[in-house]
């Protein structure tokens, strides 16, 4: 563990690495005391069994030890000297197991200094553990934390010191009388430097009776406002420190507040403590589970030398647990990780491919799709890349005539709230990614290729083809047309294709002639083919897509819908569409798959998402919208509910989403049969389009206007 770099590497380790180190842990700092105190040892051993929030308090060697190796991203540029009873300064506070008392001692440690940052670390993930035995939501307990680091950072911010004593104290009185606190009288105090004078009154906190999430609100408030108060307050001088830090109260907190002076400087706080927290509170619980999955009782361990016979059974190896997962790393899976993460929820995503990317050219994006990458704090990222057409026009492709337009101007961005866009796929894409980057609720893993999925009677276990698994309350199937998770909610074989082929690509704006339409985008519609063009890219590139149904039947190779067959179905094109086949790329051909809607999306904890619930055809526009619609949906009802109601959070989400994607589905097909009609139907949808008013988006309002208005 001495190699480890971050917190999350504890979580990524193998449970024999890890098992390891809790052995040599508890040999160097448990038994070493107790080597010849075999009744103390057993007590001790029997206490941290009870449940994963004892075995964590009364293992805070093992936190610290941790602790050093995370690279936090808040920087404390000069430490503060520590002191209250957190262990990890002077005051040292246990209960002696042989004599069956609390001891309070003044020690000397080898680190004198540390951030202040680590008795705030420690602290709330003491909370979230009492949060989770509780069973508390994610949300919940993310609440609770920024209660506790807000009230820290105002008690440090914009009290002065002798406001802070006198907070403290009072706290201290209204803690016993609302949740009865009871003061323990301490047996033992000294220092193990000298002896030094200690008058200091200890609660004892009975954190099962914090059994609502307002209790554990104040409860995290108190705290915070007695943290604050110590950290401010001079160090008790039992061995010298001038040559470590000054010795007065000034200086302790001017350094706090300069750390937290700004706006940015808090926000850093609280996302990582929020971040530690959450994740070491998996650790402590993974490592009760870890431990006493081997050592029952206190017989069984006997010391280090326990390691060269302990081996962890094969059910066991490479087990971790994940509250949220998410399969499948494109766009689908990347605006879901983020809705989660923006609601204060974290994540883990897998992508299967060895790095993060999208390929594909230019994509459109109705203003359902921009209303929640607006939500997400996105939107002017992808618009600062993405053109900004007048227009949608339709054209004959046999004729050339324009038959009809949907303008795009004033009255479509009065009627929908936002405008309509074009984007290339990849700029897209690299907005939301970065955004998750950035966002420490999420973590990204590549190469991680999901073989199958176990459902268990509180959890589901998701398992990689390296062997990984990991043990979840959660999955979430946003794999796209070709989910390998579909077949555990619906065997319904593979994607339906109707025998359309696409080429396309991108070329630069100026090999496009102005008699193109370069500030629109536009429909070449024609017998079974189609041309779409549109600028991407701020008006510096030129998207293009051929698509057309191939005469032969589709199968799984690559001999229908050939770049030869794609020259002779357009060549009854006019002259623009001719000219526009000539520049497009030929090396990548698409064929054209979607699915029959379903009626059930999930199936016990596993849900699917975006493209592998509803694969659409590209006609409508609205592959990407309706899985940024789905991520919206889903992280409403999870946030309503909690991870205690699974079922309801699934229940809610597909009584919402099934209907309206259905919709959508049949939506996308039946523009793709009315564009590409022949014969009598071309006559007749050629003298519809005619006549169609291109400010009347009345068709259009069903898919674009906000389902979510009553959202909270």
């Amino acid at each position: 563990m001495s190699n480890s770099i971050s917190i999350k590497d504890i979580l990524l380790c193998d449970n024999q690495e890890r098992l390891k180190h809790l052995i040599q842990m508890f040999a160097k700092y448990q038994m070493a005391g107790k080597r010849y105190e075999a009744k103390a040892w057993h007590a001790y051993f029997r206490r941290i069994a009870i449940n994963p929030v004892v075995f964590y308090q009364h293992n805070v060697a093992l936190f610290y030890e941790d602790q050093q190796y995370y690279q936090e991203t808040f920087q404390v540029m000069e430490p503060t000297c520590i002191h209250g009873d957190l262990h990890i300064g002077q005051f040292h506070y246990y209960f002696d197991d042989i004599n069956n008392e609390r001891i309070f001692k003044i020690r000397r440690h080898k680190k004198i200094i540390a951030p202040f940052t680590w008795d705030l670390k420690r602290l709330a993930t003491n909370l979230v553990l009492i949060a989770y035995h509780q069973g508390f939501s994610d949300t919940e307990i993310i609440e609770i934390l920024h209660v506790f680091i807000r009230q820290y950072i105002k008690c440090v911010t914009t009290t002065t010191t002798t406001d802070k004593m006198i907070l403290c104290k009072k706290n201290s009185i209204e803690t016993e009388q609302f949740h009865q606190i009871k003061p323990c009288s301490l047996h033992k105090q000294f220092s193990v430097i000298s002896s030094i004078p200690i008058k200091h009154e200890m609660y004892e906190i009975n954190w099962k009776t914090f059994d609502t999430v307002a209790n554990l609100m104040i409860l995290a408030e108190q705290i915070a406002i007695i943290v604050a108060n110590s950290h401010c307050q001079p160090p008790i001088s039992i061995i010298p420190t001038q040559n470590t830090i000054e010795n007065n109260a000034d200086h302790c907190t001017h350094i706090i507040q300069t750390a937290l002076s700004s706006y940015n400087q808090q926000q850093e706080l609280i996302n990582d403590i929020c971040l530690f927290s959450m994740t070491y509170a998996q650790i402590a619980e993974r490592d009760y589970r870890l431990f006493f999955k081997h050592f029952r009782n206190e017989r069984i361990f006997n010391g280090v030398n326990v390691i060269n016979h302990t081996r962890i059974p094969h059910p066991l190896t490479n087990a971790r647990s994940v509250s949220i997962l998410i399969v499948g790393g494109g766009i689908s899976g990347m605006v879901t990780a983020l809705s989660f993460a923006r609601a204060g929820i974290p994540v883990r995503l897998f992508e299967k491919k060895t790095e993060f990317g999208e390929i594909g050219a230019g994509m459109q994006l109705a203003p359902n799709c921009s209303r929640i990458l607006d939500r997400l704090d996105v939107l002017k990222q992808v618009q600062a890349n993405a053109f900004f057409p007048k227009q949608i026009v339709w054209m004959d492709a046999l004729t050339g005539q324009r038959l009809t337009c949907i303008d795009l101007g004033a009255k479509f961005i009065e009627t929908f709230g936002y405008p309509y866009i074009v984007v290339h796929r990849a700029d897209l894409f690299n907005a939301i990614y970065q955004a998750c980057l950035a966002n420490s609720m999420i973590t990204m893993e590549t190469d991680r290729t999901v073989t199958s999925v176990d459902e268990r009677p509180k959890s589901i276990m998701v398992e990689c083809a390296d062997g990984m698994r990991y043990d979840c309350n959660m999955v979430i199937a946003a794999d796209g047309l070709w989910s390998s998770l579909r077949k555990f909610v619906c065997d319904d074989g593979a994607p339906i294709s109707a025998g359309y082929v696409t080429y396309r690509g991108t070329i630069d704006i100026k090999q496009v002639s102005k008699e193109a339409g370069l500030e629109n985008v536009q429909f070449w519609i024609g017998p079974d083919i189609h041309l779409v063009q549109y600028p991407i890219r701020r008006g510096e590139s030129y998207n293009q897509a051929a698509i057309f149904k191939s005469k032969k039947i589709p199968d799984d190779t690559d001999e229908w819908g050939t770049k030869e067959e794609l020259n002779q179905r357009f060549s009854i094109g006019c002259k623009h569409v001719k000219n526009a086949l000539k520049s497009i790329q030929t090396n990548f051909r698409w064929p054209v798959y979607d699915r029959n809607p379903l009626s059930k999306w999930s199936r016990g904890r596993l849900v699917l998402l975006g493209d592998a619930a509803h694969p659409m055809l590209q006609y409508a526009g609205q592959g990407a919208a309706q899985a940024l619609e789905d991520a919206d949906v889903l992280v409403t009802a999870y946030k309503k509910y909690g991870p205690l109601k699974i079922d309801s959070v699934f229940r809610e989400y597909e009584q919402k989403r099934i209907p309206h994607s259905s919709k959508v589905v049949q939506f996308a097909r039946d523009i793709g049969t009315f564009a590409h009609c022949d014969g009598v139907a071309k006559i007749v949808r050629d003298k519809i389009l005619k006549e169609h008013d291109i400010y009347d988006y009345e068709f259009l309002k069903w898919i674009y206007e906000d389902h979510q208005k009553d959202r909270k």
